[in-house]
């Protein structure tokens, strides 16, 4: 028998809170593992070898291409990059399912398809953005991430899939993928995507990732709160952007309702919190014209007061044991 973490939690915020004792304490540790064994720490460094490996080879094929690109010749670099996505598809049928060469193989299978299609684009100059590209690659990888059970591959399909937002979405070929920033139909976009994937892996996680992991719902997380974060601050500052207070003033109010009393989850409900804070700092700014000594005092103070205020709230709900539920 073991400890869950949220147990894990709630013990040790009881035993810094005073309620158990040292002997009671001790009591409660010898019923049942605290502290991980020899071989979780070994299944801990075999996944990040494994998938640290299976980067690394990733990111040296793409590099190998770059380097030796005009004396490699067209047949050798297709031949390369279809001989490295055919060892990683070997590497996943020789291993036993859902362990971590299974699931490492086809995380270099991910990336190995992408280095493939930016391959082709580039030696047959076919024309397409590189939108499309990005986009075709998050399809040809979602295979990969639905057998893998994988939230490396999971990720990796995110970013991809954020990369081809933010590209089809400019509207000038100069700024590329920092000229979403500055429309406000962009960031509600991204921020829309993002939430479908937080919706998507809330209601079937167990089902995409084999586990009641909390990573990918974190990253879509991010993926929706940063963009709306930066349409709020240009809120205050450009009435074309007022839209985006609204919006995010009710995802804020809704995600702390549903990460802070239903589903429990302390890095959602910091990152709410904090973000909370930088878009109140920056009405603030304006309100109080951030250029005087005075008011950059008074803005410094309440970053801290606030950011205190948060911390010791999150601190609370981490020694309750609340939000630690399905760590990944």
């Amino acid at each position: 028998m073991r400890w869950t973490l949220a147990q894990r939690a709630q013990l040790f915020g009881l035993a810094e809170g005073g309620a158990l004792t040292p002997e009671q304490f001790g009591q409660a540790t010898a019923q049942a593992r605290i502290h991980p064994e020899a071989r979780e720490w070994q299944q801990t460094f075999d996944r990040l070898l494994a998938f640290g490996g299976a980067l690394l080879l990733g990111a040296a094929l793409v590099f190998f291409f770059a380097y030796n690109w005009d004396v490699l010749h067209r047949f050798a670099k297709f031949g390369l990059a279809a001989t490295a996505l055919l060892a990683c598809a070997l590497v996943a049928l020789w291993s036993k399912p859902r362990e971590v060469a299974f699931r490492a193989a086809l995380f270099g299978a991910c990336i190995a398809t992408g280095a493939l299609l930016a391959l082709i684009g580039q030696a047959y100059q076919t024309g397409a953005d590189v939108w499309e590209l990005f986009a075709a690659w998050a399809a040809l990888m979602l295979p990969f991430a639905l057998l893998s059970r994988s939230s490396a591959c999971w990720a990796l399909w995110l970013v991809v899939v954020n990369a081809a937002m933010l590209r089809a979405l400019p509207q000038s070929a100069v700024w590329g993928y920092i000229d979403s920033l500055f429309h406000l139909r962009s960031l509600l976009a991204l921020a829309g995507l993002n939430l479908l994937v937080l919706l998507l892996f809330e209601g079937f996680g167990r089902v995409l990732l084999g586990e009641p992991r909390r990573w990918m719902p974190r990253l879509a997380a991010v993926g929706i709160v940063a963009p709306l974060c930066v349409a709020a601050i240009a809120g205050w500052f450009e009435a074309g952007f007022r839209p985006g207070l609204a919006v995010f003033a009710v995802v804020a109010i809704v995600g702390a309702i549903v990460y802070g009393a239903l589903r429990q989850d302390i890095a959602i409900l910091a990152l709410l919190s904090y973000a909370t804070i930088a878009v109140l700092t920056a009405g603030l700014a304006e309100l109080l014209d951030g250029r005087s000594f005075l008011a950059l005092n008074g803005l410094g103070l309440f970053v801290i007061f606030t950011s205190g205020a948060a911390g010791w709230w999150l601190m609370r709900l981490h020694r309750a044991g609340r939000g630690e539920e399905g760590v990944a």
